[in-house]
């Protein structure tokens, strides 16, 4: 089973869009964690990767791109040996503004059974906040759009 979050704004969808997938920003709102986007951008096939670091130990998160429709959806799908799962992020016109919806499965290799349920419990409140920040900086951005 995934987790689901969701956020509704009045951003129209290309700047909720632009905000959710800045996933340099995401650093911003992920402790001990760097995120690194190639050279040539997001595009079908590109590798991301999250580094979480603590001291001397560093774990590395990556993701392939592997759906994209620009100004709508991103599917990032993890491929290291730490961590596994997938991520589809949406952004839909909905009302005045738009809805960002963030859905993904984490667990770590091997243990999937024991793992997920973990993951499904806590990505809701780490990637919650992750979603909030990056919509509340882009609406703080934009005179005239309140959240």
């Amino acid at each position: 089973m995934a987790f689901t979050v969701r956020r509704a704004t009045r951003l129209p969808r290309s700047a909720a869009w632009a905000a959710v997938t800045d996933l340099p920003e995401h650093t911003r709102h992920v402790p001990l964690t760097d995120v690194h986007v190639p050279d040539g951008g997001l595009v079908l096939g590109a590798e991301v990767s999250a580094v979480t670091r603590l001291g001397p130990l560093a774990g590395a998160d990556r993701m392939l791109v592997t759906a994209l429709e620009p100004g709508h959806r991103l599917r990032l799908v993890k491929t290291g040996w730490f961590l596994r799962g997938w991520a589809d992020i949406t952004v839909s016109d909905a009302g005045e503004g738009s809805q960002v919806v963030w859905v993904e499965e984490i667990w770590l290799p091997g243990l999937r059974r024991l793992t997920r349920p973990l993951g499904d419990r806590l990505g809701p409140v780490l990637f919650g906040r992750v979603v909030e920040g990056l919509v509340a900086a882009a609406e703080r951005a934009r005179p005239g759009v309140a959240p």
